[in-house]
């Protein structure tokens, strides 16, 4: 089924990056962006995909659609808040650009459950907790995002209990992405490291190749 005339595909990219030390949309893996494989991965399920960004100069070259936070620093929820007023289709799957290696299936099952009708979000439940990112949220919830947002909070995990997110149960999210990979989000240099082998390694994590 064709959702992406509901959906916008949004990667949240407005982050410092204090710990991995660089800008992580612009930081190739196995010779692309990061951003790039995000975007990949969003593409043939959204009718649009766009980078929110704060640097939107440094990541002019990405060939991306850009648009910046409207209100920095803030975190992941900042840059949901700004995807849910810009999107122009009734929903937005959102993910973070340093998780490189999202999982089709995953993304797909997000996205077909959204569109049988979500007032909030779907998201996953893993072994770890509500998983915000990769993830699909109704742009009626910004009010919500924003009044949250307003009263200092920027706990994502927080903002779904209190919205009622819907979820994907472990042992689906498990078959879906049997190694969890979807939520491997690379902040430091160790972690690129370690993604930089799997990527060399498994070369068909790449959604392009």
């Amino acid at each position: 089924m064709d959702f992406s005339r509901q959906i916008t595909g949004f990667i949240l990219a407005g982050g410092m990056s204090r710990r991995l030390g660089r800008d992580k949309a612009s930081l190739p893996l196995a010779g692309k962006p990061l951003a790039l494989w995000v975007a990949e991965a969003l593409t043939p399920l959204v009718s649009e995909c766009w980078l929110a960004t704060n640097q939107p100069r440094a990541h002019l070259s990405l060939g991306l659609p850009l648009i910046t936070d409207l209100r920095p620093l803030q975190g992941p929820l900042g840059g949901l808040e700004t995807a849910l007023f810009y999107a122009r289709t009734p929903l937005v799957l959102a993910a973070a650009a340093d998780a490189p290696f999202l999982a089709p299936p995953l993304l797909a099952a997000l996205a077909a459950r959204a569109a049988k009708g979500v007032k909030t979000a779907v998201v996953c439940h893993t072994s770890l907790g509500l998983q915000p990112f990769p993830g699909v949220y109704s742009v009626r919830l910004l009010p919500r995002l924003t009044a949250f947002l307003n009263d200092a909070g920027r706990h994502a995990r927080r903002f779904l209990e209190q919205c009622r997110a819907q979820v994907l149960p472990p042992e689906e999210v498990a078959r879906l992405d049997p190694q969890g990979r979807s939520f491997m989000n690379l902040n430091t240099p160790e972690d690129f490291e370690a993604a930089a082998r799997l990527a060399q390694e498994e070369p068909g994590l790449s959604p392009s190749s």
